[in-house]
């Protein structure tokens, strides 16, 4: 029991002083210590969840057909790895701790969406709004070929997950930002999510 504290407490203390080194992106970074461990527990406790339960605090939800958006905070992110760990049956270690911070310097995006052509997601795009300032991604991910969906064969048959990370520089955690979907067209599928409310 011993051996497992010593690591854990080095590295809790490691992300102090990086929390502290790295200013210029400590938006999304900076949790405490206790803040990490309370995700831990977060994802081992509640491993049993479906994972929509589970990330149900950090999702916004459509209408049915419309799809869903959920955000990956550094404290989301290491709840969802130690979540994964735990069904696994493995340890969660300090690497993956680490691991899971290291995203603090933006702002991830997962959506689900949905249309009638296997391929009717390629060409999706999205933006961040905060204030009267818009954010273009720094990374997409749309994949060649969409699933059939739980619908099949009705419309909308096939269903995609896309991922979008913004730069985090500039963004006010205590203010609400609107992450958008823009369809092929024009069409615009908008997510509102208060930041401060997030953990």
């Amino acid at each position: 029991m011993v051996k497992k504290i010593f690591p854990i407490a080095f590295v809790l203390s490691f992300v102090v002083l990086f929390s502290v080194l790295k200013q210029t992106h400590a938006i999304f970074l900076k949790l405490a210590p206790e803040q990490i461990q309370e995700a831990v527990q977060y994802g081992q406790q509640n491993k049993n969840l479906d994972i929509a339960a589970f990330s149900k605090q950090w999702t916004v939800t459509q209408e049915e057909h419309k799809g869903f958006a959920t955000l990956f905070t550094p404290y989301h992110n290491i709840a969802y790895k130690a979540r994964k760990s735990a069904v696994e049956r493995r340890e969660f270690t300090n690497s993956e701790i680490m691991e899971a911070l290291q995203g603090g310097d933006t702002l991830t995006f997962s959506v689900t969406v949905y249309g009638d052509q296997y391929d009717f997601a390629m060409y999706y795009s999205s933006m961040l709004h905060q204030k009267d300032t818009v954010i273009q991604p720094e990374f997409e991910f749309a994949p060649l070929i969409a699933d059939a969906s739980q619908f099949w064969p009705n419309s909308p048959s096939y269903t995609a997950r896309l991922v979008f990370k913004f730069p985090s520089k500039g963004i006010d955690p205590n203010t609400p930002a609107t992450f958008i979907i823009v369809v092929p067209g024009g069409e615009e599928i908008l997510y509102n999510f208060d930041l401060s409310k997030m953990k």
